[in-house]
């Protein structure tokens, strides 16, 4: 989903949009309320309406409303591991894990 909105749009503001009207259509499906939302992420309600609103939220509290929403695995692949480009990389990365 997420390489879906990234993909599709470039600014950064419109990607926060389509995060938080991808929220709001997925809470209202469950037929939830933003106080719903909030008892169940522990994520305030005022900020539940101002993501919705704005697209506007930290990132500690979007990774909450993943939690019980979403998907909070697919925070990690925003920054995937980079690939080895020879041999010699291969190897360093293959000790340092």
């Amino acid at each position: 989903m997420i390489d879906n909105i990234i993909s599709k749009y470039k600014l950064p503001s419109e990607i926060q949009r389509s995060l938080s009207s991808s929220f709001r259509t997925t809470r209202k499906a469950r037929k939830h309320s933003r106080r719903e939302a909030s008892i169940r992420s522990g994520v305030p309600e005022s900020t539940i309406r101002r993501f919705e609103d704005s697209g506007e939220i930290s990132l500690r509290q979007l990774l909450m409303l993943c939690d019980v929403y979403g998907n909070p695995g697919a925070a990690g692949a925003l920054f995937p591991k980079p690939e080895p480009q020879s041999m010699d990389e291969l190897i360093a990365m293959s000790n340092k894990q």
